[in-house]
């Protein structure tokens, strides 16, 4: 977050997280997402319940045309992406050939022996980083075409633990 402010707004003073969950009441069990919006201070906070999605079958979209590396408010890019999926539960996203991420999370793609992660996600998200860093996934260049060389892929993000998160058959992946 305080990343993501300085690349905005220069030497903004850095915003504690502490703070701001202890003004929180938590509840004592359950899964939630904490969404903060915020610009120079923190504008808007919500604690939703964090329920995992059922993902299925995922369609491969041509995401040209929008950026999102920062975790923008604007999400019209993905939305629209998402009006492409064709019944399937989720969407990949490709962008010049090369693939991105699904709508919510980065992937990994399994090719019997190792697990690889695009190497240009839309969003580098914090629980990839965490994996690159702790050698699990390898980040590759991996286009919509090489899709037949892996055989699982695996969903990742923040809320999903590596060895609970989704993962899913590639050929359940429609082009």
């Amino acid at each position: 977050m305080d990343r993501s402010r300085k690349a905005v707004y220069g030497k903004a003073p850095s915003l504690k997280l502490e703070e701001v969950l202890a003004a929180i009441d938590l509840p004592a069990s359950g899964l939630y997402k904490l969404r903060l919006e915020y610009g120079l201070s923190i504008t808007k906070q919500e604690l939703i319940p964090y329920h995992p999605r059922q993902i299925r079958s995922l369609q491969v979209v041509d995401a040209a045309g929008f950026a999102y590396g920062k975790k923008y408010l604007d999400r019209s890019g993905i939305r629209s992406c998402l009006e492409k999926k064709n019944g399937h539960d989720d969407i990949i996203m490709v962008q010049h050939g090369y693939l991105t991420d699904t709508s919510y999370a980065n992937i990994a793609l399994f090719d019997g022996r190792h697990w690889y992660t695009p190497a240009w996600p839309l969003l580098p998200g914090t629980r990839r980083a965490q994996l690159l860093e702790l050698g699990v996934i390898r980040p590759s260049v991996i286009r919509a075409r090489d899709l037949g060389n892996f055989t699982k892929l695996r969903l990742m993000n923040a809320m999903l633990p590596w060895e609970e998160a989704p993962t899913l058959d590639c050929s359940v992946i429609a082009y």
